[in-house]
């Protein structure tokens, strides 16, 4: 099967820009820093500051492991006075010292990847903020002004982070769900580390006193974290089981309330057990993974997908009627079809069958759609797979590929056999 349409296209392109990303990210660094440092002289109240900071970031939890798996708001809380107080080279080191020394158990090629992103964005922002301000505000200058300047350079450090550091990780972007609990911990990032910059004016020993603030943020970043990762299935990134219905319970409500059209669609990876049984479980992950991303990249941004258990996905489509519905399902199986075997390292090739159901025939219960919409999925099992079926209140196997719309489904529907 040749590579198809553009979505195969776009997934080998992001791959490529990925990998450039990870090599050009810690030669711009190494490049930057080095440039940085050798017009920089180093002075014994910057020497003591950076020694005070680094101190503090290991002491309020920096440990082994992923930048991920560390609160980002307890690096902002020591890394932002290194960009406005001190020298450019320090910022540029600052990230990557505190990321080595964390790190060296691990000895892990992702940390140098995670210390490279941050001590990039960090010595661009010092850099840019020397150029504006000084700093520390001098007599004649407002501290308004400069207080402004220092929020700005926060700010800007965040958004380079956010840009540099997922392309140069891999890491999977947030979704929607965790905005405002990223939002909250920037915020609480940003105030703590003005806190700290502005303390360490008067003496960089004033810094000890906000390691004790360290101790609630870095609780509430663990739990936020620990929050979203009870919500995401580890294997594809997409929302978990438990999580997809809740948000799909949701929903539907909502659709019901406003009279808005709604449908779901559940799909199911063909002969999947084959390619676990003549693959490896190692290449059936990469298939799911494959799977996932395909799925996530054809729908909408309000569209809702997860992953419902083993080979099965689920995806809610608000706002959509049955025969939209049907089209878009039949989308997702052509763009599977098309390109799951060239998004992973293996020559695996799958297709997936699909079952519709809309809120119009099954009522606003969540348990009925999903209940439909698995008896259309056994139906375009037993048909053969590799196709969409909608219900229609027939044996399986006996509905028409060529109906857009769904029969009414019955009002009570006997649980239909796993497969």
């Amino acid at each position: 099967m040749t590579a198809g349409p553009p979505l195969a296209r776009r997934a080998k392109s992001l791959l490529c820009r990925q990998r450039v990303a990870a090599v050009m990210v810690p030669l711009a660094w190494m490049a930057a820093a080095g440039a940085s440092a050798a017009g920089t002289t180093v002075g014994p109240s910057g020497g003591q500051l950076m020694a005070v900071l680094l101190g503090c970031a290991l002491l309020t939890g920096l440990r082994p492991g992923r930048r991920g798996e560390y609160p980002a708001g307890i690096c902002g809380l020591w890394e932002l006075p290194a960009v406005v107080l001190a020298p450019t080279a320090f910022a540029f080191t600052v990230p990557a010292a505190a990321a080595a020394i964390a790190c060296w158990p691990a000895r892990r090629l992702a940390c140098a990847l995670d210390a490279a992103a941050a001590g990039l964005a960090d010595g661009a922002v010092s850099a840019a903020f020397h150029q504006a301000a000084p700093p520390q505000p001098p007599p004649g200058m407002p501290g308004g002004q400069w207080l402004l300047a220092v929020v700005a350079a926060g700010v800007l450090r965040q958004a380079l982070i956010c840009a540099v550091f997922p392309l140069a990780t891999r890491e999977e972007p947030p979704g929607r769900a965790d905005g405002p609990e990223l939002l909250r911990g920037g915020l609480a990032e940003l105030s703590a580390g003005i806190l700290v910059t502005c303390s360490a004016i008067l003496s960089p020993l004033c810094v000890l006193l906000a390691v004790p603030l360290a101790t609630p943020l870095l609780r509430s970043a663990r739990h936020a974290q620990l929050a979203r990762q009870a919500r995401t299935d580890a294997r594809t990134g997409l929302l978990n089981g438990d999580a997809w219905q809740d948000a799909a319970a949701a929903e539907i409500t909502r659709a019901a309330r406003a009279r808005l059209p709604l449908a779901i669609v559940l799909l199911d990876v063909d002969h999947f057990k084959a390619v676990n049984d003549t693959h490896g479980h190692l290449a059936g992950d990469q298939v799911l993974r494959a799977v996932a991303g395909i799925i996530s990249s054809q729908l909408r941004g309000y569209d809702i997908a997860g992953r419902y258990g083993g080979d099965e996905f689920a995806v809610l489509l608000p706002h959509t009627q049955p025969g939209q519905a049907r089209r878009i399902a039949e989308r997702l199986r052509m763009a599977v079809a098309a390109g799951a075997g060239d998004s992973t390292q293996t020559p695996v090739r799958v297709t997936i069958s699909a079952g519709v159901a809309s809120l119009a025939d099954c009522g606003p219960q969540l348990q009925a759609l999903i209940a439909v919409a698995d008896a259309a999925l056994y139906d375009a099992k037993a048909a053969g797979r590799n196709r969409v079926r909608t219900w229609r209140g027939q044996p399986p196997g006996t509905s028409s590929p060529a109906d857009d719309e769904a029969a009414p489904a019955p009002a009570v529907l006997e649980a239909v056999p796993r497969r």
